[in-house]
């Protein structure tokens, strides 16, 4: 599939415009719930529970606890072809980008979510979302450009990916608690 004349030209440039289309829908609804959620919280239990999440998440990257998180591990439905070069790849690219379509290599975009809908300002939920596509095309077009065997490289390298991108991620949440 990743071979396919669909992820060159306009097609790719489609599918990466619905990945942050995706990634900016879900932030928005999460905002949305979010704000129901958040209300009678004071802030410090709702920091409480984004640390909380995000402990869990760190665990399981680690390998520490095992447990299993939502994901569809479905891949390309056949039916996103039926339409057309340009919005078959678009409407794939917004299921991606939401969550909702294949798996997750890591369980990091949830604890994004829990801080989105417990803590995101409306600028701070989209970029959020934006960057969860960003980081879905960043992932596809890797695996599209590399020379070599790619999902091996990914196997042999995921775990101390883990660990930088859950420092990485733990850093800029400290961030935002800090200047928020």
């Amino acid at each position: 599939m990743l071979s396919s004349p669909v992820w060159r030209g306009p097609p790719a440039l489609a599918f990466r415009a619905g990945l942050l289309l995706g990634g900016a829908l879900s932030a928005a609804v999460l905002l949305l719930v979010g704000s129901l959620l958040r209300a009678p919280l004071p802030g410090w239990a709702r920091w409480a529970a984004v640390a909380l999440a995000l402990l869990a998440v760190l665990l399981r990257e680690l390998r520490v606890l095992r447990f299993a998180l939502p994901e569809n591990r479905r891949l390309v439905p056949e039916s996103v072809f039926r339409l057309g070069r340009l919005l078959g790849p678009l409407q794939f690219g917004v299921e991606m980008g939401t969550g909702a379509r294949t798996y997750l290599p890591s369980g990091l975009p949830y604890a994004a979510a829990a801080a989105v809908l417990l803590t995101a300002t409306p600028a701070g939920a989209l970029l959020a979302g934006v960057g969860f596509g960003l980081g879905r095309a960043l992932m596809t077009t890797a695996a599209l450009r590399h020379p070599g065997d790619w999902h091996a490289l990914w196997g042999r390298w995921s775990a101390r990916l883990a660990v930088v991108l859950g420092c990485a991620f733990t850093a800029a949440l400290a961030g935002a608690f800090l200047a928020g």
